[in-house]
């Protein structure tokens, strides 16, 4: 499958440098790929991987709660990129890094669409604290009606979304769900449900159901769906 959406790559000077971990030396460029979906959204766990097209060496790296992964490539060096995700393959062409003076940075967005269409949408009725993501022995028994459901329907898959409200820090937000959501497929996964059959997604607050503006829209926006497709 290819690709959906190649942004156009930007350059950064030594200032953004110490926003990266990696401390490459004069000959390395530190690459940034921000791996999200058509709407923004980061792809947590979707894999990068980039073939030099001189010596055909491979790096992979896959992707941080925020959709990030960090590489250090060589300066005037040419690859082929692609992104995995959910056994999909998007196919992004040629990578070029310019040949530049000095430790430079690049920032690099790659958008994909893992799921195109839902078969069956409903809201999980599971609770969190505040800013928590533990899975709490109440929660449990409802996510064990998804278990039963799962192991009695062999082929289902299933997107577990997780969404917040509106109140507090955006990036924050995003993290919590995405905790979140990765909490109920460790879970799944621990009670006998194949990974490959589960996708775990935080939408921050990005898809609101209600208003936040009042304090039942916001009590409507904190929720866990499942989505199968």
């Amino acid at each position: 499958m290819k690709h959906l959406f190649l942004s156009a790559t930007l350059f950064f000077s030594l200032a953004s440098f110490a926003q990266t971990s990696l401390q490459p030396p004069d000959y390395d460029a530190v690459v940034v790929f921000k791996i999200t979906d058509d709407k923004m959204v980061p792809e947590q766990g979707a894999i990068v991987r980039l073939e030099n097209m001189a010596d055909k060496t491979i790096l992979i790296d896959t992707a941080d709660i925020d959709g990030n992964t960090e590489l250090l490539l060589k300066k005037g060096s040419a690859h082929t990129l692609t992104v995995e995700k959910l056994t999909l393959k998007f196919e992004f062409g040629q990578f070029d890094i310019p040949k530049k003076d000095g430790k430079f940075v690049m920032e690099e967005n790659l958008q994909i669409k893992v799921i195109t269409q839902y078969k069956r949408t409903y809201r999980l009725d599971v609770h969190f604290a505040p800013n928590r993501s533990d899975l709490y022995p109440a929660a449990k028994k409802e996510v064990d009606k998804l278990v039963e459901e799962m192991h009695k329907n062999p082929t289902m898959k299933v997107e577990v979304a997780g969404h917040t409200d509106n109140v507090g820090d955006d990036k924050l937000n995003m993290q919590v769900s995405q905790r979140r959501a990765n909490a109920i497929k460790s879970y799944l996964v621990e009670q006998g449900v194949a990974e490959k059959r589960i996708v775990a997604k935080g939408y921050g607050e990005t898809a609101p159901v209600g208003d936040n503006a009042t304090e039942d829209g916001r009590n409507r926006n904190r929720r866990i769906e499942i989505r199968m497709f």
